[in-house]
């Protein structure tokens, strides 16, 4: 767990760190070079989910060395897919849990 205080807002406890793959971690299915040592050291302190179309269909190979879930999404409205798979913990300030999103 990470405790951050944050100036005029107060003090946030975040547990669960959720990122997409497709841009974000990776090019072209393909994760970047130092992305897979910097997940497993920000995974000994928080719990990581990786949400992807997975369009390249390479998520799961590429991540397998990395300690988090991995959900692909499909369908339309990707977007809104991942906020519901994001907003699954209960937080006391979900206003600032949204706005981080």
């Amino acid at each position: 767990m990470i405790e951050i205080d944050i100036p005029g807002y107060g003090l946030v406890h975040l547990e669960h760190l959720v990122l997409d793959f497709n841009g974000t971690l990776s090019v072209d299915g393909k994760i970047l070079p130092g992305v897979k040592e910097q997940l497993n050291r920000a995974a000994e302190i928080l719990r990581l989910h990786v949400l992807t179309a997975d369009t390249q269909r390479m998520a799961h190979s590429e991540l397998k060395d990395v300690n988090c879930s991995v959900r692909v999404v499909s369908g339309s409205d990707l977007d809104l897919q991942k906020e519901k798979y994001d907003t699954r913990w209960p937080i006391s300030r979900k206003s600032l849990h949204q706005s981080v999103y």
